[in-house]
Formats: structure tokens, C-alpha cells, sequence
């Protein structure tokens, strides 16, 4: 079921997004090289509680950490562990914040150094979560945003992850509709205002397959063990288009 989100929703979710915000800067100006992934983790959790808030994917079916914290062929979902990060390292940060019940979820990617070939799919990544949000609007539909996002990755000469996708969010962590990052233009549910949904593309280099890591039973990570990326933005549907609300 869709959940539409009444103002007074949408004001405490905006609420879990600024703080969402506050976390970024922290781990962007932190994410160094010799920093481990559970340092910064740790650190993101500490910002978390000083801010009033909680981190919603702690212990989210049994998830250890508090934010998912993917290293270079790891897709989505990486456990924070010891690693130290490295020069040319590329990690995305997908980070949970809950205000009073109410969540902001959104991922960004950094690279540590100068990593050309890092910078290209995470451009090409990012490109493409913003050709998806050009479709929010009222009347279009979640078909349009997979669409858009799949043949602008597919153009780039990259590939698009099958069997994960973004979600509706807000009052819970995965509302519906899923969002899956391929797609028929006109297809799926419809968009209507005050709908909150979050869209992240998750791309690999030169082939989809994956594996999910039997150490931590969470990491998903490329079968070639080539770059990949993920980046993701919680958007809400105004009644002319969207926001972003985590730009």
C-alpha cells in the first residue's frame, strides 16, 4: 500500500533529512585515508544521537551495523568492519536517520584521492539518479523513473543491478512502490502528491552478476570484483514535480 504523507509527516521526515545532511559532512570531511569503515560508522551513530535522532537500520533484520558502508566491487549493503579506507578507495555511505518515528534514507558516494576510473562511474551513477528524478511528477509513473535510469546506464556502457531498487519511504524503512532501476515507461504505480520515495541506482562495470558475502550474509558485491556504485536521494512529489529532499 502507497502511503500519502500528510504535512505534519513530511515536516518531521524533512527534519530526519537535515540531520541526514549533518552526517554527510561528517563522514565526507572524515572518510581519509587509515580511517576504518567502524570509525566512521561510529561516528556517524554518535552525530545520529547528539541530533536527537536514532539510526533505523540497526538491527533492521538482524543488519549489525548503523549505516551501510560499501567499498569499491561491494554494491549495496557493506558491514562496517576494521578495514582501513585506502588512496583511490571509492565507499558509499547509505545512511538511515529516524525522527520521531520518521526516517530519511539517502546514499552518497566519495572518492578518496584521485581514481579516474572511480570518478567516471560514480559521475555516470549520480547522472542517472537525476535523470530519474526528472520524471517525479504527478500522473507519471514509477515505470518512467526505471526507464530513464536504465537506458541512460545502459548508454554509458554500464549495468544496472536486477534484483534490488529504491522505495517508498517515510513512516517505515521500505514502503511501497519499489523502484527498481530498469523498466517500460507508463508501467507501475502512479505518482501523486505528497508520495515520498527514494531512488538509487546501482550500477556495475561490465557485467550485473553478484554474490552476497557469506561472512556477513549483507555485503553484495560484484562477481568480477570491478568497480561499482551507488548513489541514492529521498524525493518528494510536490504537485507541480518534486523535491529533493536530501540535495
Amino acid at each position: 500500500m502507497i502511503i500519502i504523507k500528510s504535512n505534519t509527516e513530511i515536516e518531521k521526515i524533512k527534519k530526519a533529512c537535515s540531520v541526514w545532511k549533518t552526517v554527510r559532512q561528517a563522514l565526507i570531511a572524515n572518510a581519509k585515508p587509515g580511517v576504518s569503515l567502524k570509525e566512521l560508522d561510529e561516528l556517524s551513530h554518535k552525530i545520529t544521537l547528539e541530533n536527537n535522532c536514532e539510526s533505523p537500520f540497526h538491527q533492521y533484520n538482524g543488519f549489525p551495523g548503523y549505516n551501510c558502508i560499501s567499498v569499491n566491487e561491494v554494491i549495496i549493503h557493506g558491514v562496517a568492519t576494521e578495514y582501513k579506507l585506502k588512496m583511490f578507495d571509492m565507499v558509499t555511505f547509505d545512511v538511515g536517520i529516524s525522527y520521531e518515528g520518521y526516517i530519511c534514507d539517502a546514499a552518497f558516494t566519495v572518492i578518496i584521492g584521485d581514481n579516474p576510473e572511480a570518478q567516471k562511474i560514480s559521475d555516470v551513477c549520480y547522472q542517472a539518479l537525476l535523470e530519474g528524478i526528472k520524471e517525479v511528477k504527478p500522473n507519471n509513473y514509477v515505470g518512467d523513473i526505471s526507464n530513464a535510469i536504465e537506458q541512460f546506464v545502459k548508454s554509458k556502457g554500464y549495468h544496472v543491478i536486477k534484483d534490488f531498487g529504491g522505495h517508498g519511504c517515510g513512516r517505515k524503512l521500505h514502503e511501497d512502490p519499489m523502484i527498481l532501476n530498469y523498466g517500460k515507461p507508463k508501467t507501475g504505480e502512479m505518482l501523486r502528491p505528497n508520495m515520498v520515495i527514494c531512488i538509487e541506482p546501482m550500477i556495475l562495470t561490465d557485467n550485473p552478476k553478484y554474490y552476497i558475502d557469506k561472512k556477513d550474509n549483507w555485503s553484495v558485491i560484484a562477481k568480477n570484483k570491478k568497480l561499482t556504485c551507488h548513489w541514492e536521494h529521498m524525493v518528494l512529489v510536490t504537485d507541480n514535480g518534486c523535491e529533493i529532499l536530501t540535495e
